[in-house]
């Protein structure tokens, strides 16, 4: 029910509305994403949509908001294995519950046709079929976790070359462990097929206590039984490797309100056969195996011809590839927007979803940028946004919706709230509302990093990534109409990954993608695919995108533009008692910049080559060390780096992660060649198109460089200003225009 909540949340965030979650108990760790339900106070036009529970308390504190209010429902008719149980009389309560709420609720929402039946008998008038979905990138053979794929057999590419059959064939099931699942059903279909085939293998997936009753009794009757192993609840990644593992999928549950694990072994390429209760007839849309009796001698005989590669199992695949088509997050999309449009207007007479006002023409056209902080505040992203703010500012009605934070690893709100300018420039600063933990933060990361997840795990982490606006959503969702567009900066922080979706047929999108562990996560899809267009830095970030989201938005390559004013040298020398050449780095002092591997090359350096140039850092950050020819020089102002720039034997750029390195063209702008790691990409690209450089990947390679930059210094000077000059503001800026003015003819 959680992970159906995020995605009604998805689809909502795509429908251009507002929404947060709230539960009745929020786990720990989870505050970022989900408040607790005493702090809802919706407005009087505002929507609560209450995913019904059993015998829950929510269903009370329902009916006492003030404001239209709505019922999702994913549960089913109290079921007759349960008769005589504690368990059986709150399915009852919950029935009778449900049937309260009607008279109250605006909308009715059924996950299935079967559940917005059993709404219409309870009573509900406006009632619409909203269907759940899967993503199915989430569950390619990719996001297997290599572990748990080991531990069952390699997974299904491990298809015997001759005997074209699976090792070990394996039924899979997933679900809790409760008796409407009817678990003793799939043992007795596994005994019959010992018989056809001995060395199968049942895998029972899903959450159960080691004490409860049914558990119990399942486990004693599976022990007699060869090749039964539960597997208990998986982490999304194991599940993806139990699904691609295993050879069929098999429920037979008796009560199903929807069936999302059919979907998912769906998803997963694998066919699936199941009892036909409740939605399931519905879920699969005649394709898959829906039977009706459960004669498990003649089961065990389909799901033994199933197992086999072959025109069956092709078929039932494609068939099952076309349904999964047909259950998309476009097509759930579109129902919802059909139920949110059948309410009726609240007291502001606001509809759902909200009407684009006509841009009006005559006027500059006004457009919001959006950024996770802005103005003096360091970064290399923050800095390009403000350059370009102030160039666009004469063009455009230009406002800027930012956080009140300075430090991107806190978000502590150290700037004024509201409204002030940056010169030209118009700018709305709101609050963050829970500072980040970076401890507790990293602890999160290397559980969501280099593996599968599902869509819970990657919004949390982008929760707690931040920073956390929600008076920028609450703007973003009230005066969105009020902007011809909108100008989203960098992919990574969460008013750009839970922002464009709401504006997509308006955003323009300055990802700054660059190849690091976040970029790999799916959630970030909506970021480059749904957007108007992706203004890129170089041709690099471009490509990096087409590798990891092929269905990009249109992308251009756009750049920054340079016009740096001439730095003076002798000035920064005085002022900071400089004397010998220097090698400089200018940017955060955080090892995820590469400062600290750039401090382990130097030290070799300076071991093989002690008169080597001096190191001198500039820059916001802790990062400290007390070692031979390196200076720290804290923060400049942009005279003083300028001047710092213009003075360096050469500028160095150790980061890995870059979609365009700013303090490289700047550098490049003063004459001054740079040093950059080969290994990123980005950088490779500029030092080879501007031939004012070099590139290394360790000490000796840092040594050569330095050595050619030595002997080449006023060579390689000529080639840095050449390249700057061609770095041109005037088109940078008329690209801008260009693509703003395609939104404006797209909206007239």
């Amino acid at each position: 029910m959680g992970q159906a909540a995020l995605h009604f949340q998805l689809l909502a965030r795509r429908l251009g509305h507002y929404g947060g979650l709230f539960a009745g108990e929020v786990a720990p760790g989870y505050g970022a994403l989900v408040r607790p339900w005493t702090e809802l106070a919706p407005a009087a036009d505002d929507l609560v949509l209450y995913h019904h529970g059993i015998a829950s308390p929510l269903s009370g504190a329902l009916l006492h908001l003030r404001c239209r209010r709505g019922v999702v429902f994913h549960n089913i008719t109290p079921s007759r294995l349960y008769e005589g149980s504690a368990l059986f009389e709150a399915l009852l309560s919950g029935r009778s519950q449900l049937a309260a709420i009607a008279p109250f609720a605006d909308l009715a929402i059924g996950v299935s046709g079967f559940n917005s039946a059993e709404l219409t008998e309870a009573g509900y008038a406006n009632v619409h079929t909203v269907p759940l979905f899967v993503e199915p990138e989430r569950f390619a053979a990719s996001r297997a976790d290599p572990a748990m794929l080991a531990r069952l057999g390699g997974g299904r590419s491990s298809v015997h070359p001759e005997r074209k059959e699976l090792p070990s064939p394996a039924v899979l099931t997933v679900s809790r462990v409760v008796p409407h699942k009817r678990f003793e059903d799939l043992l007795a279909l596994h005994r019959e097929l010992l018989r056809l085939r001995p060395d199968a293998r049942l895998w029972l997936v899903g959450g159960y206590a080691e004490g409860d009753r049914y558990f119990r009794s399942l486990s004693r009757e599976a022990r007699g039984v060869r090749g039964v192993e539960f597997l208990g609840r998986l982490s999304h990644g194991e599940l993806v490797a139990a699904f691609r593992s295993a050879s069929v999928f098999v429920s037979m549950s008796e009560h199903e309100g929807f069936g999302v694990p059919l979907l998912e072994a769906m998803a997963a390429d694998l066919p699936v056969l199941a009892y036909a209760a409740g939605a399931v007839p519905e879920t699969l849309g005649g394709h898959g195996i829906a039977f009706t009796e459960k004669r498990f001698a003649a089961l065990a005989e389909l799901v033994a011809e199933v197992m086999k590669p072959g025109q069956l199992r092709d078929r039932l695949l494609a068939g099952q590839r076309q349904r999964l088509a047909e259950l998309s997050a476009d097509t759930a999309a579109r129902r919802f927007k059909a139920a949110l449009e059948s309410l009726p207007a609240g007291p502001r007479s606001r509809p759902f979803p909200p009407r684009r006002a006509k841009p009006t023409h005559s006027q500059r056209p006004r457009v919001a940028l959006v950024v996770q902080r802005y103005g003096d505040v360091g970064g290399g992203a923050e800095a390009h946004a403000r350059q370009l703010a102030h160039r666009l500012a004469p063009h455009w009605d230009l406002t800027v919706l930012t956080s009140c934070a300075r430090d991107h690893l806190t978000w502590a709100n150290e700037l004024p709230e509201g409204k002030t300018h940056d010169g030209p420039v118009r700018v709305l600063r709101f609050e963050t509302t829970r500072p980040r933990e970076m401890r507790a933060f990293n602890r999160l990361s290397r559980t969501v990093f280099g593996r599968g997840n599902d869509r819970v795990a990657e919004e949390r982490w982008v929760a707690e990534q931040g920073p956390d606006l929600p008076g920028l959503f609450r703007h973003l969702d009230r005066e969105a109409d009020a902007y011809d567009a909108f100008l989203f900066f960098t992919y990574l922080y969460s008013p750009t990954a839970f922002g464009v979706s709401r504006v997509a047929d308006r955003a323009l999108v300055v990802p700054t993608a660059h190849d690091e562990p976040a970029f790999q996560l799916d959630v970030f899809a909506d970021v480059f695919e749904r957007p108007r267009v992706l203004m890129c830095n170089t041709p690099e970030e471009v490509a990096l995108i087409d590798r990891r989201f092929p269905r990009h938005a249109p992308a251009r390559v756009v750049g920054v533009g340079v016009d740096s004013p001439a730095g003076a040298a002798p000035r920064f020398r005085a002022r900071h008692d400089v004397g010998s050449p220097y090698l400089l780095y200018v940017g955060r002092l955080e090892e995820g910049k590469g400062v600290g591997e750039l401090l382990r090359l130097y030290r070799a350096l300076r071991r093989s080559n002690p008169s080597a140039p001096d190191l001198l850092l500039a820059g916001r950050g802790d990062f400290r060390a007390d070692q031979r020819g390196v200076r720290f020089l804290g923060a400049l102002d942009e005279e003083d780096k300028h001047d710092a720039l213009a003075g360096a034997l050469a500028v160095v750029a150790p980061s890995r992660f870059e979609s365009l390195s700013l303090v490289a063209l700047e550098a490049f702008a003063q004459g001054t060649p740079v040093l950059g790691n080969a290994d990123c990409e980005v950088l490779a690209g500029q030092l080879a198109r501007s031939g004012a450089g070099a590139g290394y990947r360790d000490v000796d390679s840092f040594a050569a460089g330095l050595r050619l930059i030595e002997a080449d210094r006023e060579k390689l000077s000529t080639k840095a200003r050449a390249f700057a000059k061609k770095q041109s503001w005037a088109k940078v800026v008329a690209a801008y225009r260009a693509e703003l003015a395609k939104i404006q003819e797209a909206g007239r």
